[in-house]
């Protein structure tokens, strides 16, 4: 048997009153309740915690006030811990860790984190870039508290919330024949030179694609980053294959890129906001709120290049 905070509770008012029934009566519970709370406790310590003297009330024994001391900090911590578990509920202060699948994170998470930090000064943020398996094992394993990915092999257990839906398109040089054209179809790809973005899910993704039956797949290189296929396309290495889209058409080397429709009848990547069940921290909630205000704009469709149908 383990004693119950409120047995204890109970035990230490009446200890503290020196009587059973004016505890009972400020505890607004009946007499017997507080006796039986002082047999619980005396029976889980075995000892004998105090004295009782009839139509006298009690008196704790050298035992009892010793664990009256414990008790009281117990109680005090119990209490403290209540409170801050309260604060932890409902401020918009303290950490929050997120993990996030998305090579184009940096174009759309500073718009949605920028007021919640400005404005809440308390507010720290703990941002991880991963993969999708990743990402979703943090946010069970509880490393994160929420996640931002894709909308592939979802875990159970997993809450996800569509943020956007994001079609193939192509990637080319401001050069390239293929920027003077209003779409790309899977058949003009053939035997262009393609720089893909190798990561996990996105490359079987893409390579599903270029690999279609009426095209040959010229893969010239294989990037891991988002940021390098642009710089790989700017420089005229090679064209790709991407999903969503900086707000910039410059890369890091200077160059510029152009994105152009492509006619395709594959599925677009649906990027997702995912969480545990159960009420969220209200500042897990204030992100989740702010970045689904800020998928509803208007303006999140800038991070897409609309498909052509095929």
């Amino acid at each position: 048997m383990r004693v119950s905070i409120k047995a204890l509770q109970y035990f230490l008012f009446a200890a503290e009153q020196g009587s059973i029934a004016k505890a009972a009566e400020r505890l607004n519970v009946v007499p017997s309740a507080v006796s039986n709370a002082i047999e619980l406790v005396e029976e889980e310590f075995e000892l004998q915690l105090v004295q009782r003297y009839p139509a006298k009330g009690i008196r704790p024994t050298a035992a009892g006030i010793a664990m009256m001391r414990k008790i009281r900090h117990l109680i005090e911590e119990y209490d403290n811990l209540l409170i801050e578990g309260a604060e932890l509920r409902t401020a918009l202060s303290g950490s929050i860790s997120i993990g996030y699948y998305a090579p184009v994170a940096p174009a759309f998470i500073p718009a949605i984190a920028g007021p919640l930090v400005r404005n809440h000064p308390n507010v720290t943020l703990n941002l991880v870039e991963t993969d999708n398996e990743q990402a979703q094992s943090g946010l069970l394993d509880g490393e994160f508290d929420l996640i931002l990915f894709v909308a592939e092999n979802v875990r159970t257990g997993i809450v996800r919330h569509t943020l956007i839906e994001a079609p193939p398109y192509v990637l080319v040089h401001r050069g390239h024949n293929f920027s003077k054209q209003e779409s790309v179809t899977q058949a003009d790809l053939r035997g262009e030179p393609l720089v893909l973005l190798d990561l996990p899910m996105t490359n079987e993704y893409y390579r599903n694609l270029v690999n279609d039956s009426d095209t040959d797949a010229n893969v010239v290189a294989t990037v891991s980053t988002h940021e390098m296929v642009r710089s790989l396309v700017g420089a005229g290495v090679g064209c790709s294959i991407l999903n969503m889209l900086p707000l910039t058409a410059i890369t890091y080397a200077g160059d510029n890129v152009t994105a152009v429709p492509l006619q395709s009848g594959v599925r677009p990547l649906e990027l997702v906001l995912g969480h545990l069940h159960g009420k969220p921290r209200r500042l897990v909630q204030a992100f989740m709120d702010a970045t689904q205000n800020y998928f509803a704009l208007a303006s999140a469709s800038n991070l897409i290049v609309p498909c052509k149908p095929s």
